[in-house]
């Protein structure tokens, strides 16, 4: 009985976090922004080709996603987020509609001095907020085991790019690169890049 309570406890939780998560915008609406993409991509009937390169060796991947399939691929951009936590609100210095200097686009622009996940993201727009074409952004993440003992550490550039198509927004293709620190204190060097196919 009381483990059916405790179970009942977290799916409580876990769903007024879910519901907070959802309504609470300070910087950008990064998840609903990929959930549109998702369905879109999905119902699109999209394909995915991805090359992934861990440590030089390389793996190839064509396959169509559902929207289990694509959320899942999505995964890592939703992590972004974080900015819009309450613990984060005025944690970013924000700067908006200043000129891209290697294009036509503006910039709207996230960065923070403290030690948060998400060190800055960049939004590239075309004269409206709405009409992106790139986000970037750098996720920097820790693991520690005991106390303040960093075990494991992990650095990452994500990149998405997108195209007005049929006066819609799409995700054209993306990358993640980046390292990650080993119990050993080795590095493994990673990248991974898909572009996305529209039928």
């Amino acid at each position: 009985m009381r483990s059916i309570f405790f179970f009942l406890a977290v799916a409580v939780l876990v769903g007024a976090c879910k519901n907070e998560r959802k309504q609470t915008v300070f910087y950008y609406p990064i998840d609903s922004l990929i959930e549109a993409q998702v369905f879109y991509l999905s119902e699109s009937h999209a394909s995915l080709s991805k090359k992934a390169t861990i440590d030089g060796e390389h793996d190839e991947i064509v396959t169509p996603k559902d929207t289990t399939g694509w959320r899942h691929e999505l995964n890592v951009f939703a992590q972004l987020n974080d900015i819009n936590k309450p613990s984060n609100y005025r944690k970013y210095q924000v700067e908006t509609g200043k000129r891209d200097a290697n294009s036509n686009l503006l910039v709207y622009s996230m960065e923070s001095n403290d030690s948060l996940p998400v060190d800055y993201l960049k939004i590239y727009y075309l004269s409206d907020l709405n009409n992106i074409r790139k986000i970037e952004a750098r996720y920097h993440e820790e693991n520690s085991l005991l106390g303040n003992a960093r075990l494991l550490s992990s650095s990452r550039l994500l990149t998405m790019n997108f195209e007005n198509i049929n006066n819609k927004i799409v995700l054209t293709s993306y990358s993640i690169t980046g390292g990650q620190k080993t119990l050993l204190g080795d590095t493994v060097q990673f990248s991974v890049n898909g572009m996305i196919t529209l039928p």
